[in-house]
């Protein structure tokens, strides 16, 4: 297209200067001149017609290639949405397992389900005959509150030192003799602090793991 345009310049100049010559120029030589003007400007009526038909197509090309390109951006675009999605899921899944260990409390919660240890710490307590005092659960009968004494009022220091030698003055009898209370004493611990938290409930943590 530049070289048709670049040649149509060169005729428009020549018949410039043969115009501009005319009136020193021979008869033959002006008709020889509006002949050249003649081409010339039929060259350049000829042109738009084949930028046209050039335009055409080149119309047409770029839908189909945008419309492959669309259909490609679009797939990637949606399996990236896919990727994030999984990163993210796995992002807040390592998280919580984080924020489980790097808690302070001795029991750890993930995803719903309580830990071990708070677990044989419940069977610890009803095994032991804790509850005889201290009602289901640790809510209180005779005795305190368990889940309120360990997350209110004791140390850990303190509820070992109670439980292990008893409480003057009170029904509470020491356990040092007690082997499975002894042996699982960071177990019953941990299971009071859930108690505490309101994580766990009273109730059978075999049927009923979580809940009020």
């Amino acid at each position: 297209m530049f070289k048709i345009f670049r040649n149509n310049l060169f005729l428009i100049a020549v018949t410039g200067f043969l115009l501009a010559c005319s009136d020193s120029d021979t008869p033959q030589e002006k008709s020889m001149a509006k002949v050249t003007e003649e081409k010339a400007v039929q060259v350049i009526a000829d042109e738009p017609v084949a930028a046209i038909e050039d335009t055409s197509v080149a119309e047409a090309m770029p839908a189909n290639t945008e419309t492959g390109v669309a259909d490609v951006m679009e797939k990637a675009e949606s399996a990236l949405e896919e990727v994030k999605k999984e990163v993210v899921d796995l992002a807040e899944s390592a998280n919580e397992e984080m924020a489980a260990v790097a808690s302070d409390k001795p029991y750890q919660l993930i995803d719903g389900v309580i830990s071990n240890n708070a677990i044989e710490g419940w069977k610890t307590y009803n095994g032991g005959g804790c509850g005889a005092c201290h009602g289901k659960g640790g809510i209180g009968a005779v005795g305190p509150n368990l889940g309120n004494s360990v997350t209110q009022k004791l140390s850990k220091e303190e509820f070992v030192n109670i439980v292990t030698n008893g409480k003057s003055g009170t029904l509470m009898r020491p356990n040092k003799t007690n082997k499975r209370v002894m042996d699982n004493m960071d177990n019953l611990y941990a299971y009071l602090v859930a108690r505490g938290d309101d994580v766990l409930g009273p109730g059978n943590l075999i049927k009923l793991p979580l809940g009020k």
